[in-house]
């Protein structure tokens, strides 16, 4: 039987390691007269591996794979990042980070991406740290601004990290960038004018007319200049029908493409779905879409970067297309908020894609990205879920007494003898009566 594995964190602390099997698919044999028809096979029950031992302290904010899926990184809310082994657990690089409070407001995780060299870690006050794994004592600290709601490194150019939060636009920044050292990039000077007859006398410096009142230089307004490090700043959008400004609230945002880092997706906090083109040289966004009524929580691509699919504060999950801003679809069945999502194949030669979500209701689902969103799976984790990790697809193996049936069937008919279908129809015919003919038993009652 094929089984497929989850990953998930709660508000305990714990890491429970979910393994869902599918049935196996059962051909119907054919049964004789009056006899019963053979009961299907039990569905196979989910297993629940549970890691750690239950800690609000240390209760887990973010959870990832790193870059090359060997290790599973976790961010805790007591500021420890963790490099875990999938198979059983076992903490294999541990680090600390320092969260204290502003005012009223605790210090969270809002980003976390690890890879093979380094871990990449954000919270809401805007400290980006990257952190060395064989080097624990080389970090880096950036400042991406205040109140960051959520951060997203690029899956394949690690070093292109997207920021947005309240009242903080859509940011790109270029970490090779903000890493180099400023003092090292130093202005050439102008090389000085050769002595001579021609240049001896000092040219008087070209005096440039002052553009008329009205003049298209005058209406010209100048480029908001980038700060260190950042390739793209997104605008906000143009006043709305009263004249009034737009809040700016982003609260998740995910790259529509693994291979481009020029198209992203942004959900806010007043219910629009914005999706910005880098390439496009536009700062606002091509598609600007209010979608449900209540705040985004969490976001997850699609197929083919041309669908995103998001949860709001209710318990509702909608699918919407990236190209026009619609909703395609819901999907039914949450009775709490999905707190994260994740989109995956299961197949190896199958293109249906699947969703899994974890929610407030302490449940685990997993739906059927089609046209009619099915619920195949539901699992019951008993702590209040906040992250989820797809895990490996283990494909189903063919039972040994089939194979052996199958094979001793060939063999027999390659001698020329008879298989299993012959043995049957053999006894099939033994079963059915003899008949007799009419003239018979005339004849014999005839004698009589």
């Amino acid at each position: 039987m094929s089984s497929q594995r989850f990953y998930t964190g709660d508000e305990q602390g714990l890491v429970k390691v979910v393994t869902i099997t599918e049935p196996v698919v059962v051909k119907p044999k054919r049964v004789r007269r009056n006899q019963p028809t053979p009961e299907a096979p039990p569905k196979p029950v989910p297993t629940v591996e549970t890691w750690g031992i239950p800690d609000r302290e240390k209760a887990i904010q973010l959870m990832c794979w790193d870059s090359e899926k060997k290790h599973l990184a976790v961010a805790r809310k007591n500021g420890l990042v963790q490099l875990l082994d999938p198979k059983d657990g076992t903490i294999t690089t541990e680090f600390k980070h320092t969260l204290g409070k502003e005012g009223k407001v605790d210090t969270v995780f809002v980003g976390l991406f690890a890879s093979s060299e380094s871990v990449i870690t954000c919270t809401n006050t805007g400290r980006l740290v990257v952190q060395s794994i064989k080097d624990h004592s080389k970090t880096t600290v950036l400042d991406v601004g205040k109140d960051i709601c959520r951060m997203r490194v690029h899956p394949r150019e690690h070093h292109i990290v997207a920021t947005g939060g309240k009242e903080q636009e859509l940011t790109l920044w270029d970490l090779k960038a903000l890493t180099k050292d400023p003092a090292a990039e130093e202005e050439t000077p102008e090389p000085a004018p050769k002595k001579g007859k021609k240049n001896s006398k000092k040219a008087a410096p070209e005096q440039t007319p002052a553009p008329a009142k009205g003049g298209p230089e005058a209406r010209h307004k100048s480029k908001e200049i980038l700060a260190n490090g950042q390739i793209f700043k997104a605008k906000n959008v143009k006043n709305d029908y009263l004249d009034l400004r737009v809040p700016v609230w982003n609260t998740d945002l995910q790259f529509l493409n693994q291979y481009d880092t020029s198209r992203i997706a942004v959900g806010t906090r007043n219910h629009q779905i914005r999706v910005y083109d880098v390439k496009s040289g536009a700062r606002r966004p091509a598609v600007d879409a209010e979608v449900g009524e209540m705040p985004v929580v969490a976001m997850a691509n699609g197929k083919d970067g041309s669908e995103i699919v998001f949860s709001d504060t209710v318990t509702n999950v909608y699918s919407v297309d990236t190209l026009t801003g619609a909703i395609i679809g819901q999907y039914k069945g949450f009775t709490g908020v999905a707190t994260a999502l994740a989109t995956f194949i299961p197949f190896e030669n199958d293109s249906t894609t699947h969703l899994v979500t974890v929610a407030m209701d302490r449940c685990l689902r997993v739906h059927e990205m089609t046209k009619t969103r099915k619920l195949l799976h539901k699992v019951y984790l008993k702590q209040r879920m906040t992250a989820v990790v797809v895990g490996e697809y283990t494909p189903a193996e063919p039972a040994e007494d089939e194979e052996d049936g199958e094979m001793s069937n060939k063999k027999k008919r390659a001698e020329g003898g008879e298989g299993d279908d012959d043995e049957n129809d053999d006894d099939l015919w033994e079963s059915m009566g003899k008949l007799e003919d009419k003239k018979s038993k005339k004849r014999k009652l005839a004698k009589e």
